[in-house]
């Protein structure tokens, strides 16, 4: 056997060896991404499925909120559409926090719904989920930002050309969350 084809084989094996851990890497990244989704995905389903309990509890004391009923039910409804991306979830998600503003707000109004513990334990868990929503929409797009790292990086770029992993796009974080998310005055 020849020097050359011994370097040769050394350099395929190598090769080869790079393009196994640089395929793995990035399924193992690519894993943590879809982690990190559904982290997100089962608060925003805790969320919507402690909507109609609040709405149930809430509805004769904002009889003068309807509106804001009916937009908070059509919300949680596109929020649970199979046909809507991760970043309009997170939007809808937004705007459904606005308008559970507005439906808190009717509590300062109401006595008797500010003293419901019903009402009481359904504001305290919805804030409780928008604050982890926060959290995990960070952990997501540290994720994200890792991955893409990943992709772009020398040798592993050409495992990912060739296998077609694609970039992923961060999320927004959504424009009023902040470390002390506030759903009620």
């Amino acid at each position: 056997m020849s020097i050359f084809g011994t370097v040769l084989g050394i350099v395929i094996i190598a090769a080869l060896i790079c393009w196994i851990v640089g395929y793995n890497a990035l399924i193992k990244f690519l894993q943590w991404v879809e982690e990190s989704w559904a982290q997100i995905e089962t608060q925003l389903n805790r969320r919507v499925q402690a909507v109609p309990s609040l709405i149930d509890i809430a509805q004769p004391y904002a009889k003068q909120e309807q509106h804001t009923l009916e937009k908070i039910v059509e919300l949680r409804s596109s929020l649970t559409s199979p046909n809507t991306s991760r970043r309009e979830q997170l939007q809808i998600n937004e705007e459904l926090t606005k308008n559970l503003h507005i439906l808190f707000a009717v509590k300062e109004e109401h006595p008797e719904l500010h003293q419901h513990e019903e009402f009481q334990q359904l504001e305290d868990d919805l804030k409780d989920t928008e604050e982890k929503i926060h959290r995990f929409v960070l952990i997501y797009n540290n994720t994200v930002q890792k991955y893409n790292t990943k992709i772009h990086s020398m040798p592993v770029n050409f495992v990912a050309d060739i296998h077609s992993f694609q970039e992923r796009q961060q999320l927004n974080v959504p424009d009023g969350a902040s470390k002390d998310v506030k759903l009620s005055s």
